[in-house]
């Protein structure tokens, strides 16, 4: 399983603070549902891109595993996209039609192939994103439907964090990280209607009850960070 964590920085600073050092054990194991059962279990390395000349970094994530089911859980902060390298301000900056920065004429090779695989999967996206949230029409250019999404859930990084999180996919494709039991749909169906902040970490940013659209319903938000 893997929960996508809101930081407000980028990876410069997540390894800096020594963020992924930080992270809380979730009150309750998101796979089977049981509380207290959750253990440290080390992290996992993998890269993510920077500004600058050494253009990716390698970061640390952090692992909890429950007890009762014996699975594990990964905390990915919200800069960096589910498998994908390109960090998640880049590709947002790409899919808004942006050609200017030095990031992304940088991994343009990339984001062209992100695009396209969004392209491919459109109407899937429409179609979860209309049943999950309730919603009308949504465009099906892709990048109109993105920069609609990302302004309506409050910016790309909670937009991914909310998608992958709630309904469990991405606009690149379905990860069973996403989706580790066959109750995915009894989720969406008891959860969706209202929706869910990402949690948050205490170097992170707190998306509030103030920055609510038709998507947020009765936000909330998760400390995950120990003190």
């Amino acid at each position: 399983m893997q929960q996508i964590i809101a930081f407000s920085g980028g990876p410069e600073e997540y390894v800096r603070d020594g963020a992924h050092r930080k992270m809380a054990r979730p009150d309750e194991c998101p796979i089977c549902g049981k509380s207290g059962g959750m253990r440290p279990h080390g992290f996992y390395p993998r890269s993510v891109t920077i500004p600058g000349p050494i253009m990716r970094l390698l970061i640390q994530i952090r692992r909890f595993l429950c007890s009762f089911c014996r699975r594990t859980t990964s905390m990915l902060p919200d800069f960096a996209q589910p498998y994908r390298l390109v960090a998640t301000d880049t590709v947002n900056e790409y899919l808004a039609g942006s050609r200017d920065s030095a990031e992304v004429t940088r991994w343009s090779e990339h984001l062209g192939r992100y695009q396209q695989r969004f392209e491919d999967r459109i109407q899937e996206t429409r179609e979860a994103l209309a049943t999950a949230y309730n919603i009308g029409e949504l465009s099906l250019v892709a990048t109109d439907l993105w920069g609609e999404v990302c302004r309506d859930f409050g910016g790309a990084r909670r937009f991914t964090a909310r998608f992958a999180g709630e309904v469990g996919m991405t606009v690149f494709g379905i990860y069973r990280c996403h989706r580790p039991t066959e109750n995915s749909s009894k989720h969406i169906d008891n959860n969706l209607a209202r929706g869910r902040d990402p949690p948050i970490s205490a170097l992170g940013h707190d998306n509030g009850p103030n920055n609510r659209s038709r998507f947020s319903g009765a936000a909330t938000s998760v400390p995950v960070v120990s003190r």
